[in-house]
């Protein structure tokens, strides 16, 4: 099978591509002008070309997943926020525009979204059905995904992937993770220890991706989320049983701060110490202003939709995932 992502210098794009050349699919990239020249395509504010410069290899692709996207991590003053938008509106407008240029458009497109499409502490668990939320987030997936489902005009079957909290040795998560336990031999929460997060570990991500370019998950809507949503006390002190820690042999002074790490943690439980240190809400938002809500989500978003489907899940729980990041530091 012929796939073609955007976005594959990312976190989930990496990945999947190693996961997707396993399988044995033929894998390429849609790429940007590195330069704009005609003033008609040029985004002002990063100087970068979001319009695509090879789209002839859309053509007889099996399937097109979509993962290109500004960071949203990165601090949201008044002109990236702009980008932010614009990298998912322009992008996707000119990603579905060159599907259905082709004489033999792709057989699937497949888009990354967010579960900050929907509120944050709602009371019941959210579906793919459930409401929009208000926000910059919602915003930003409400344009992602109707930039992709109007502008369809070859009605080429079209997934959603509303990603939660990817865990990976590699992303932010697990590396605030990481830093704190080096430092105290414990890991703390922001905000709230019993704020809800929904999380996915990021080999599930990509084999739920790989479900829909096979066909085992029909074309829809779908949370990219685990079964099993943990607290952010839970997620901590499941990184402090299995806490995931590699260097360099000739950094000797982190390797044995890594130790005292875990004995002054083993200590800790030895002594039956529950609490764990908490920064105030009001630090956060003092400190990332409305950004503030990526460390402060509080979502419990359902998976139901994809195990109602047979997908089978590797990493369920996050004592799982935990466990397996901390024997696979290379993921």
């Amino acid at each position: 099978m012929k796939i073609i992502i955007t976005g594959a210098s990312g976190l989930i794009g990496k990945r999947l591509c190693n996961q997707l050349k396993q399988n044995g699919f033929h894998v390429d990239f849609l790429e940007r002008y590195g330069i704009n020249k005609e003033a008609v395509q040029k985004d002002w504010l990063s100087r970068k070309n979001i319009f695509w410069s090879n789209p002839e290899i859309l053509e007889n692709a099996d399937a097109v997943v979509h993962l290109a996207g500004a960071n949203v991590a990165k601090p949201w003053t008044k002109d990236y926020k702009k980008e932010i938008l614009e990298s998912r509106k322009i992008g996707t407008t000119a990603l579905m525009q060159a599907c259905s240029a082709c004489s033999n458009p792709p057989k699937h497109i497949i888009s990354a979204s967010g579960i900050g499409y929907y509120a944050e502490s709602a009371p019941n668990p959210l579906t793919e059905e459930s409401s929009l939320g208000d926000g910059f987030l919602a915003e930003v997936c409400k344009v992602w995904e109707e930039s992709l489902f109007n502008n369809n005009t070859k009605e080429i079957p079209l997934s959603v992937v509303r990603t939660g909290l990817v865990l990976s040795n590699k992303s932010k998560i697990v590396g605030a993770a990481k830093i704190q336990f080096l430092l105290s031999g414990m890991v703390g929460s922001v905000g709230s220890h019993i704020n809800r997060w929904s999380w996915i570990h990021i080999v599930d991500l990509c084999n739920l991706y790989i479900a829909l370019i096979e066909g085992t998950l029909q074309p829809g809507i779908y949370n990219g989320v685990a079964p099993n949503p943990c607290t952010q006390g839970e997620f901590g002190k499941a990184y402090e049983r299995h806490p995931a820690f590699k260097s360099p042999k000739y950094l000797i002074y982190l390797q044995l701060q890594f130790w005292a790490a875990k004995q002054l943690n083993g200590l800790i439980r030895f002594l039956g110490i529950q609490k764990r240190p908490i920064i105030p809400e009001w630090v956060i938002k003092l400190a990332w202003g409305e950004r503030s809500v990526i460390a402060l989500t509080n979502q419990y978003v359902s998976a139901q939709k994809t195990l109602s489907q047979g997908f089978c899940y590797q990493y369920p729980t996050i004592d799982l995932a935990m466990q397996h990041l901390q024997g696979h530091p290379e993921i």
